[in-house]
C-alpha cells in the first residue's frame, strides 16, 4: 500500500476522533458579541508575510467586537509583526518544533476560555495541521474555519473554501463574515504599527544615505525619492543574483544620481548587501531585528524586493514597489500595492534577464519618483 495514503487515512481517523470530542454543536451560527467576555483567538502561525496579510482580518474582526481586540496565536518569528497593533490584546506563541512549547500553549488555551477560535490558515488542509489539537485544548464552543462542512468536521462555523485563483486576502475575507462584517464595506489593507523610536532610527539611516550622496559631486535636481532595496528572499530559488541587482540599480542610478538608496538583507547576506550598496552608491544597513527592516520600509518612498515579507511590509505601508514574484505565487502578491510586479516564469529566478527588471524599475521611478 502507498505509505502516503496510509498516513492520510490515519490522520483523517485521528481528526474524526478529535472532531467527535469537540464541544458545542456540530453546526452553529455565531451569537452576536454582547460583552467583553466574548473572547476571540485568531490562529495564524506561519510565515511573516502571511501574518502581515492577516492584520486586515484581525482588524476587521476586532472592530466588530465590544472589546475592539482579539488575541492572536503566532510563532516567535511572526509575533513581531503584531507589536504595537491596537487591535491585538494578547499574542500567544508556539515554537512549532518544540513539544514543550505545544504543552505550554495547550495548558494556556485551557485556561483562557475563548468563546471563538478562528483557523486563519486557509491554505492548509486541516488534517495536516496541529490546529485541531489546539482547538481541542481550547475547548471553545465556536470554531470558525474554511471548508468546515467536509469530513472530519473540526469547525462548526463553516465559511466557503478559498478559491486559489483569487488573492489570499479575498479568501480570508470570508472568516470575518460570521462576525457580521460585510467584506465589501471595510478596508482590507494590511498594516504595521511603528513606534516613534523605530521611526527615528530608520530616519537616521536614511539621513546617512542622503549624506553619502552629498559627499559626491552630482548634477543638481532629479529624483530624490528614497529607494529601499531588499536582496533576501525566503527561499534560495527566489533569490536574484547580486550581479543582476547591481546591473539593474546602476541603470537606475544613471537616471537618478541623487536618489538615496538603502540596501538590506538577511544577516547571513551582509557581504552581498555591502557589495551591492557599494556598486550603486547606496548605504548598506544591517537589520538584525525584523522591526528594523519594517521601519526602513515605513520611512522609504519606493521599495524593490523579491517575493518575501518585505513586499508585504510595503503593502502595509502603502509604498509603491517593484516585486519579483514567481508567476504561480500571484495569489500571494502584496495586496493593493501600487507599482510593478514582475511575474517571472523561468525555472529559476536567476534566469530572468536584468534588462526586464531594469525596465520595470525605470517605470516605477517614472510613475512615483517625481
Amino acid at each position: 500500500m502507498d505509505p502516503k495514503k496510509i498516513e492520510i487515512a490515519w490522520r483523517t481517523l485521528w481528526m474524526r476522533l478529535i472532531g467527535w470530542m469537540l464541544p458545542g454543536p456540530k453546526e452553529a451560527t455565531l451569537p452576536p458579541p454582547a460583552s467583553s467576555d466574548y473572547r476571540v483567538l485568531v490562529i495564524r502561525y506561519e510565515r511573516i508575510g502571511d501574518m502581515i496579510m492577516a492584520t486586515s482580518l484581525i482588524r476587521n474582526i476586532a472592530t466588530a467586537l465590544p472589546s475592539g481586540k482579539v488575541d492572536v496565536l503566532a510563532t516567535p518569528t511572526t509575533a513581531p509583526v503584531l507589536e504595537g497593533n491596537p487591535y491585538v490584546a494578547n499574542v500567544l506563541t508556539l515554537e512549532r518544533k518544540s513539544m514543550r512549547s505545544y504543552r505550554q500553549l495547550m495548558g494556556r488555551l485551557r485556561r483562557e476560555r475563548y468563546t471563538v477560535m478562528i483557523d486563519g490558515r486557509i491554505n492548509n488542509p486541516r488534517i495536516f495541521t496541529s490546529t485541531p489539537l489546539l482547538m481541542f485544548a481550547g475547548r471553545a464552543r465556536f470554531r470558525v474555519g474554511a471548508g468546515g462542512d467536509s469530513k472530519p468536521r473540526i469547525y462548526n462555523v463553516s465559511v466557503p473554501e478559498w478559491d486559489r485563483v483569487e488573492h489570499y486576502i479575498e479568501g480570508s475575507k470570508q472568516l470575518a463574515v460570521p462576525f457580521g462584517v460585510n467584506p465589501e464595506l471595510v478596508d482590507w489593507q494590511p498594516e504595521i504599527f511603528l513606534s516613534p523610536e523605530e521611526r527615528g532610527r530608520a530616519e537616521e539611516r536614511w539621513k546617512e544615505a542622503h549624506a553619502l550622496l552629498d559627499a559626491i559631486e552630482t548634477p543638481p535636481g532629479g529624483i530624490t525619492k528614497r529607494l529601499l532595496v531588499n536582496l533576501s528572499a525566503s527561499e534560495p530559488k527566489r533569490r536574484w543574483p547580486d550581479g543582476k541587482f547591481i546591473a539593474t540599480l546602476q541603470s537606475a542610478r544613471d537616471r537618478a544620481p541623487n536618489m538615496p538608496i538603502v540596501v538590506i538583507g538577511l544577516p547571513a547576506e551582509w557581504e552581498s548587501v555591502q557589495n551591492v550598496a557599494s556598486a550603486v552608491r547606496g548605504l548598506p544597513v544591517e537589520t538584525p531585528q525584523l522591526r528594523d527592516a519594517f521601519a526602513l520600509v515605513g520611512a522609504a518612498d519606493l521599495v524593490f524586493t523579491p517575493d518575501t515579507s518585505i513586499s508585504h511590509a510595503a503593502s502595509a505601508f502603502r509604498k509603491p514597489s517593484l516585486v519579483l514574484l514567481k508567476r504561480e505565487h500571484k495569489p500571494y502578491a502584496p495586496w493593493n500595492t501600487p507599482g510593478e510586479i514582475i511575474a517571472w516564469n523561468e525555472a529559476e529566478i536567476h534566469q530572468m534577464p536584468h534588462e526586464r527588471v531594469a525596465k520595470a524599475l525605470d517605470k516605477l521611478l517614472a510613475d512615483f519618483g517625481g
